[in-house]
């Protein structure tokens, strides 16, 4: 199966499905299991999965030297996490995930 993520193609298996999660800045892989997003708690435990891999991406792609540099860098890695997980869960376009992602944010 095969979905668009801001102009990237995102290629879906059934059981380990990576997808493309994208922001202006980079592209990137998220993996998830697809069979674990057909119940709310199953998706939750993918939701937390697919954050992880966005934080960790987002922290790399800003990652800075020198104190004066990092001035900012916290706000800059939440909001690069906070826009490219939004995206990936769009993309992934699925009910129990969406769920899972409006939960988390409150």
């Amino acid at each position: 199966m095969k979905r668009t993520l801001l102009a990237a193609a995102l290629a879906v298996s059934t059981l380990a499905a990576p997808a493309f999660a994208a922001t202006g800045d980079f592209k990137m892989d998220v993996k998830f299991s697809r069979a674990n997003l057909a119940t709310a708690e199953g998706a939750s435990a993918e939701y937390a999965k697919i954050r992880d891999q966005v934080a960790e991406r987002c922290s790399a792609e800003h990652s800075v030297t020198g104190s004066r540099l990092s001035f900012g860098r916290e706000i800059q890695v939440s909001a690069c996490t906070e826009r490219t997980l939004a995206a990936a869960v769009r993309d992934i376009d699925n009910a129990n995930l969406t769920a899972a992602h409006k939960a988390a944010k409150g």
